[in-house]
């Protein structure tokens, strides 16, 4: 709880209530709350929080945040009911709290040279039609910044209109965009963009600097990460593990369990 309040609080210049300047607030006993020293105003530091309400201890929380920061293919919700000692229904509501906490919710657009790409991910359906088109599949679509942050979403329709709204709202004008030879990336340009692009179907896969290896690496790494993990992932929570993902690559160089702690908020 400690930890909590200092996290969201401890750059408090005045007690919202009573005004004093630098106040100093006290744990009260027995509460989820601190208060406030001159006047009694209480702060519950859950509030707004993924924990608020909860009944699980605080120090099991922190646990499975530190097992979701230092995994590299994620945390099932099978292993977490095995680490806490908590019902299943328990563990997969505090996966999928942390995983809403690893949305990195970042304005920052990705710049340079972005490599853009969009996947199938979902279940297989017997005789069924394989590849684009086909049944219980989940399209993805993805944008990496060469040695920096990536972004991924879920689209509804690999049409243009659907992956230039996500290029427009992630990738700053001026950036060159690499991609492979998909039909709708060929006006490109006209949205402010330098262009280029790769013949998958021509064997073609690097041509000089333009390549699309770093999102391909990418989504080999997501798809191996969750079917090792959970097997299978529905479409309605698919967005919660895209997050986490993404929060893992984009903080890999840094304390993974420290970023996300500054997220609690």
């Amino acid at each position: 709880m400690e930890t909590i309040f200092k996290i969201r609080y401890s750059n408090m210049e005045a007690c919202p209530k009573c005004g004093v300047v630098h106040p100093k607030y006290y744990r009260v006993k027995a509460r989820n709350c601190y208060e406030c020293g001159d006047c009694g105003h209480q702060i519950y530091p859950l509030v707004g929080t993924i924990m608020e309400g909860t009944t699980t201890p605080l120090t099991d929380w922190f646990f499975a945040m530190y097992l979701f920061s230092v995994s590299k293919n994620g945390v099932s919700a099978k292993e977490l009911q095995r680490s806490l000692g908590v019902t299943y229904k328990t563990a997969w509501r505090i996966g999928h709290k942390i995983r809403d906490l690893m949305n990195d919710k970042q304005d920052k657009l990705l710049k340079g040279i972005v490599e853009v790409d969009e996947s199938l991910i979902g279940g297989k359906v017997k005789g069924g039609k394989r590849g684009w088109g086909a049944e219980n599949k989940t399209c993805l679509f993805g944008m990496i910044e060469r040695d920096g942050g990536v972004k991924v979403s879920v689209i509804e329709e690999r049409t243009r209109e659907a992956i230039y709204n996500e290029i427009n709202s992630g990738v700053a004008k001026g950036s060159t965009v690499y991609s492979d030879e998909f039909k709708a990336y060929k006006t490109l340009s006209t949205q402010g963009y330098i262009q280029g692009s790769v013949v998958h179907s021509k064997n073609q896969w690097k041509d000089g600097d333009c390549h699309t290896n770093s999102i391909e690496g990418y989504w080999s790494n997501l798809k191996k990460s969750i079917l090792g993990t959970h097997t299978h992932i529905s479409k309605k929570h698919m967005h919660r593990y895209l997050n986490e993902f993404a929060f893992r690559h984009n903080n890999r160089k840094g304390n993974i369990f420290e970023e996300m702690l500054k997220q609690i908020n």
